[in-house]
């Protein structure tokens, strides 16, 4: 079997395309994970007086603790961002309807009933791919 490639489609490596496919296949836990963090950025506080005295300016655990977690939701942010502006380059919703189900519902491509070809299905399947992978700066 000859696979014919469009003289100006981008081949993607083994490992940028494992990348890509697990991070749309995670949009839904991530977009879990960042509201759980928001949460627990808002709901941290300080841990309550002990009651001994103590010197100020020393370790801040409650700063400390919130740097972290708006860091981890930065990095969030970013796989969001990436995924989400992948998506919106399909042309039409059909096609957004394609990846949503396909990549963040994971559902296979010949259990999806929608007016495309399998050939278009994988078409769009892999413009999306490569869109994040541009996006997460991977090409």
């Amino acid at each position: 079997m000859v696979i014919r490639q469009m003289p100006n489609e981008i081949t993607l490596e083994s490992d940028v395309y494992s990348l890509c496919l697990i991070t749309a296949h995670s949009y839904y836990a991530l977009l879990r994970r960042r509201d759980k963090l928001e949460r627990e950025i808002i709901l941290a506080s300080p841990p309550p007086p002990d009651g001994q005295p103590s010197v100020h300016g020393g370790n801040n655990e409650t700063a400390d603790k919130a740097e972290r977690l708006i860091v981890r939701q930065e990095r969030l942010n970013i796989k969001i961002k990436a995924i989400e502006q992948a998506w919106n380059t399909m042309p039409d919703d059909t096609s957004k309807e394609f990846i949503r189900l396909n990549m963040f519902e994971r559902v296979p491509m010949i259990y999806i009933s929608l007016p495309m070809s399998e050939r278009s299905m994988q078409r769009r399947r892999h413009e999306f791919l490569t869109e994040l992978a541009k996006n997460l700066y991977e090409i």
